[in-house]
């Protein structure tokens, strides 16, 4: 299964890499990379109306890593657009902070300081008898330190609305998503201005 989730991410990774290509042409073009999770998914349709006047080139991945979005940012890193979206983390084992840290290391740093990474914080229940809060934490000290990662407090904003939720702990409403979208929309435009011009 694996497989055929790896061929699909391949495929659609071409297909962004063309638009990506594409928009790189007109001199006036602003395209973001969506690359992300299930969240991404949700989220996508409602990104794209808030971005209006950008091109936004989505790779996305059910069950994808933050290793997984890692090696993808790290292999393209010569075609990538000035702003990158990762929704990644929700699918990575709680317990392994050091795996988490180092793929977002690899994400910023292979994004450079000419480009703004934006990456919401993520919401999950506890899994494999873990909570969330260190992978949380390991985004924050990281931002911290690189002023090109962007983070998206989508912990606290699921917080203000839990009826978002639904009963995975993981997933939202309609109205979750398209309040997800207008967040990541604001720090694009608001957060990585001279980055989309």
């Amino acid at each position: 299964m694996r497989g055929v989730v790896a061929s699909l991410v391949a495929v659609l990774l071409g297909t962004a890499l063309l638009a990506l290509s594409g928009a790189s042409a007109g001199a006036h073009a602003r395209t973001v990379l969506d690359l992300g999770d299930s969240l991404s998914v949700g989220t996508a349709p409602y990104l794209r109306a808030r971005l209006d006047g950008y091109r936004v080139a989505p790779i996305h991945d059910v069950g994808l890593h933050a290793y997984d979005a890692a090696a993808i940012v790290a292999r393209r890193r010569g075609s990538l657009p000035t702003v990158l979206v990762v929704s990644a983390g929700t699918n990575d084992d709680p317990r392994i902070v050091s795996t988490f840290w180092r793929s977002v290391r690899r994400v910023v740093t292979a994004a450079g300081t000419r480009r703004c990474v934006v990456w919401p914080t993520i919401v999950r229940p506890e899994a494999v008898g873990a909570g969330y809060e260190g992978l949380n934490g390991a985004l924050t000290r990281l931002a911290a330190r690189h002023r090109n990662l962007v983070l998206v407090d989508w912990v606290a904003m699921v917080r203000r609305h839990p009826s978002w939720l639904s009963p995975d702990g993981v997933h939202v409403s309609v109205e979750g998503y398209r309040a997800r979208a207008a967040a990541i929309a604001a720090a694009v435009r608001t957060r990585c201005p001279a980055r989309t011009t």
